[in-house]
């Protein structure tokens, strides 16, 4: 009974996520998707509850960005990660998708203190000196009340909303059913593998709602700035802290962007401009751990001259050869090496060029042209974008953390830029890759390569006789299988499918005529049931010419 409501309750929300991507002017989206044509949207159709998608095609940032809103949290989010992913939905998409917002009506503190008794042992009063029952900031997934620890600090307690995970399982069930449906009828989706996306998507909200996984992202970030007086890293109080409430140390601050409050404080734009880009390239290129959102709201200027980054639950991280494929790809665009730009770009996405030659004369004349002007301008988020552009072209798509790396790196300096129009990133960025080509080429660094290269070897050689040992015993015996997978062969399989339904109604129709005209010509009381068969197998007739006429494959 459970999974039939579930089923029933996927039917309902399917067809609503249809109506409002059509309202919005998605009609051409939901017709390639064929989602108007699915079963659950068929049949709510002819009761009248979903109308046919119609009208002209208009796909505009503006117009998804407003269409995920308006279905709730989960899309929300969906919509933030795509922001991520300019390779995917292209540059102008991602800069709207950018804007969403997650504030929502905060609930009654009565709703929200059962999450906190459940998961501290204990009521707010108990726990805490002092607590303030009305939230300070309220978002889909979780609310933020002030607080005073017994021990006199003043700290920030941020609650999930009750439910949360409940509608985000469901909602993320619904969309990996569409991505599924997606990738099975539009073969031009294949190449940016919508399953995939939703996949990762499902990790990154996995993690967000596990508070206990901010709490250690929070501790590293402490320690990895902790000879950094120019950044603020809140305390996180684990005693105080489980998989729904996280509390930290209160930040005494405003938003990046309020410059009015900055003589107030003691802060010159300018110089928490530098120290925003400045903390973000330590975090990619030193600790390889980064906020993956650092735009005003996430960012706030405490006194003199000192930020805090705020909402570490959407943190990236890069793995040890990471930052040094990206310093490759830098320093090629700097050398104006086409080849070494393309083995480095290679390395950052999935998937393979339908046309190496192509890319690297696409990447030739971007660097002969736009790259040095873009770089030298010191415009390194319109150079990321431009090569991102390029690799769309070529359908390819960047690795995930890559493209949460890149976002983040576009998205501070458009930041710093609104604080200091002359800003220049690239002389805040160049050190940090020439410290990494330095060491990867360091005579130390390519010794311990040349030994591990060594012992991966000498490890293939002890294995290789056993291994084929192996695979001889298996022949002899027989049981040497190969497994052969040919693409493409489901849409033959249906095709095929559908050709021999259609000969079976034809046979049986054309034996309820042959049968119905014998009862006729017979003459007797049975004339009467052979002009039903016949009419019955006229209509049969009619039914199959309509069905292959619609299918327009005659």
């Amino acid at each position: 009974m459970l999974t039939l409501a579930k089923r029933v309750g996927d039917v309902v929300r399917l067809a609503e996520v249809v109506q409002v991507l059509v309202r919005h002017g998605f009609a051409d989206l939901v017709q390639r998707a064929k989602l108007h044509e699915g079963l659950p949207t068929k049949l709510l159709r002819s009761m009248h509850l979903l109308e046919a998608p119609k009208g002209p095609p208009e796909t505009a940032g503006q117009r998804l960005r407003a269409a995920l809103t308006e279905l709730g949290p989960t899309f929300v989010k969906l919509g933030q990660i795509l922001s991520t992913r300019p390779d995917v939905m292209g540059n102008q998409v991602c800069q709207a998708l950018s804007q969403l917002q997650d504030h929502v009506t905060a609930l009654p503190f009565e709703q929200i203190a059962p999450v906190l008794e459940e998961e501290l042992g204990g009521a707010a009063d108990d726990l805490f000196a002092q607590f303030e029952p009305e939230a300070i900031a309220a978002a889909s997934l979780s609310q933020v009340y002030r607080a005073v620890l017994k021990t006199g600090e003043p700290v920030a307690v941020k609650i999930q909303r009750p439910g949360a995970r409940r509608v985000i399982d469901s909602d993320l069930r619904l969309i990996r059913l569409i991505a599924d449906w997606v990738s099975e009828h539009v073969e031009e989706s294949a190449w940016f593998d919508p399953v995939g996306v939703v996949i990762e998507f499902a990790r990154s909200i996995e993690r967000e709602l596990d508070f206990e996984v901010e709490a250690r992202v929070i501790e590293r970030f402490r320690t990895n700035f902790a000879d950094t007086p120019e950044v603020f890293v809140p305390l996180a109080y684990r005693d105080l802290s489980a998989k729904r409430v996280l509390t930290m140390d209160w930040v005494d601050g405003v938003r990046l962007d309020a410059l009015e409050h900055y003589a107030d404080r003691q802060c010159d734009p300018k110089v928490i401009a530098a120290i925003g880009c400045q903390s973000v390239c330590r975090q990619v290129f030193e600790f390889r751990l980064f906020h993956a959102d650092p735009h005003p709201g996430n960012i706030l200027i405490t006194r003199n001259n000192q930020i805090a980054f705020l909402d570490y639950g959407m943190a990236g991280h890069l793995e040890g050869t990471d930052a040094a494929v990206l310093a490759d790809l830098l320093y090629a665009v700097f050398r104006e090496n086409a080849e070494a730009c393309v083995d480095a770009l290679l390395m950052l996405t999935t998937g393979e060029p339908e046309s190496r030659q192509a890319l690297e004369h696409e990447v030739a004349s971007y660097i002969a042209f736009e790259a040095q002007a873009i770089v030298g301008g010191g415009r390194v988020g319109d150079g990321i974008e431009r090569m991102v552009e390029i690799l769309r072209h070529s359908h390819l798509q960047l690795a995930p953390r890559f493209s949460l790396l890149l976002k983040a790196l576009a998205t501070i300096e458009s930041v710093a830029h609104q604080l200091d129009p002359h800003m220049d990133m690239l002389p805040i960025i160049q050190p940090y890759i020439k410290r990494l080509v330095t060491t990867r080429y360091s005579p130390l660094r390519l010794l311990g390569e040349a030994q591990e290269g060594i012992a991966s070897l000498i490890k293939l050689g002890r294995r290789l006789p056993g291994d084929l040992d192996h695979l001889l015993r298996m022949l002899r015996r027989g049981r040497l299988k190969f497994q052969h997978k040919h693409d493409g062969l489901d849409h033959l399989t249906a095709t095929v499918d559908r050709a021999s339904n259609r000969i079976a109604f034809g046979v049986i129709t054309g034996s309820l005529i042959v049968g119905s005209s014998l009862l006729i010509r017979a003459g007797t009381g049975a004339s009467r049931v052979g002009l039903a068969l016949f009419i019955i197998a006229g209509v049969l007739g009619v039914a199959l010419l309509i069905s292959i006429l619609r299918s327009r494959n005659y």
